[in-house]
């Protein structure tokens, strides 16, 4: 009889619990695409820039789904999926939005480039770190 498989899911949405940022962000995006349409006088030019500016800003403003499970992470975004698995990585950070996983075994100034950012909110903040912190140490166990 195989053990029972531990896993987590969980969706992250920063925009919905920040919701007077997110106004106040889309209000400026669309002050800025008025002063590019404005200036250069080209409708091409304002719709690019807002196009350049709602793809940047859609981890904030679209849902983030996430797994965790023995096999490792998965992340679904508008983006696409990823899948990663838990022996790439060596170390983690929590901050106050999420957890930085890195591959290297100190920190380094590379973490952001290499590293994955797992992002989640307040009611599944300990539960996320709890797995993230065995999972490591199971990994650094191993080698």
């Amino acid at each position: 009889m195989e053990p029972e498989r531990e896993e987590l899911t969980w969706t992250c949405h920063p925009a919905r619990h920040r919701w007077i940022v997110a106004v106040l962000v889309a209000l400026l995006v669309l002050g800025l695409c008025a002063g590019v349409l404005a200036s250069f006088r080209d409708p091409f030019l304002a719709g690019l820039s807002l196009v350049i500016l709602a793809a940047s800003l859609a981890p904030f403003y679209l849902p983030t789904r996430y797994r965790m499970s023995e096999d490792g992470i998965e992340i679904e975004s508008i983006f696409g999926a990823r899948k990663k698995a838990w022996d790439l990585y060596r170390r983690f950070t929590v901050d106050r939005h999420g957890i930085l996983l890195s591959p290297f075994d100190r920190p380094s100034r590379l973490d952001r480039f290499h590293g994955l950012n797992i992002r989640f909110d307040a009611p599944d903040r300990e539960r996320v770190i709890g797995y993230v912190e065995r999972k490591i140490a199971e990994n650094v166990r191993e080698t």
